[in-house]
């Protein structure tokens, strides 16, 4: 069983999280879930509160660490000087995600300065003023950190990691049920594509 980590904050994007915690929650053989914070709960930018498993600390002992979004709640993250030196991430060691502008948290912590990232469209600029190489891709792979852009993208991120862990028709049991009536070959290739593509972009930036 892998341990996966989903890092909350407050002021966190509704859709960001709860897809997320959903797609992962569609497996209950392969990994266990935590929610960590810096508290025993967070709100919502909608004001939905969630509670947490643990705090951010325990990030470190996590196979998977996945770092959540929010237009209020990512900048106020980063000035938490306790909230950003409780995350202590290994690549090497970890697979690491981002959805949105959950990768400026990835880019400050060092993780992705000098590589490619990518991060929602609306926060494009923001993140290129801080040095960051910003992509207008939906998923973006460097060795075992991955960053998704816009909400929807977590399709991918989640396929992303799944793949990684077990392979395809993993996949496949956990997304084909979120696919819209009659649309589930024109879904498959777009994420089987994406992932792939992403992948071939970070075997050949190796």
């Amino acid at each position: 069983m892998y341990k996966v980590g989903i890092v909350l904050f407050d002021d966190f994007t509704d859709v960001d999280f709860f897809l997320m915690y959903d797609l992962l929650g569609r497996t209950i053989d392969s990994w266990t879930v935590s929610i960590l914070g810096t508290k025993s709960e967070h709100h919502s930018h909608l004001g939905i509160t969630v509670k947490t498993d643990g705090h951010v600390s325990e990030t470190v002992d996590q196979d998977v660490v996945l770092i959540t979004s929010g237009k209020r709640g990512i900048p106020a993250a980063m000035k938490d000087a306790g909230f950003m030196s409780a995350l202590k991430l290994d690549p090497k060691q970890q697979l690491i995600g981002s959805i949105c502008a959950g990768s400026f948290i990835l880019y400050e912590l060092g993780l992705l300065k000098g590589k490619l990232l990518t991060t929602n469209p609306d926060a494009k600029a923001v993140l290129e003023s801080m040095g960051g190489n910003v992509q207008d891709l939906p998923l973006v792979i460097e060795g075992n950190i991955a960053t998704a852009g816009g909400c929807l993208s977590l399709m991918y991120l989640v396929g992303w990691l799944t793949e990684r862990l077990f392979d395809s028709n993993k996949r496949k049991s956990i997304q084909n049920q979120l696919i819209p009536a009659g649309q589930l070959a024109i879904f498959e290739e777009l994420i089987s594509t994406t992932i792939q593509s992403a992948e071939s972009a970070n075997s050949h930036n190796k």
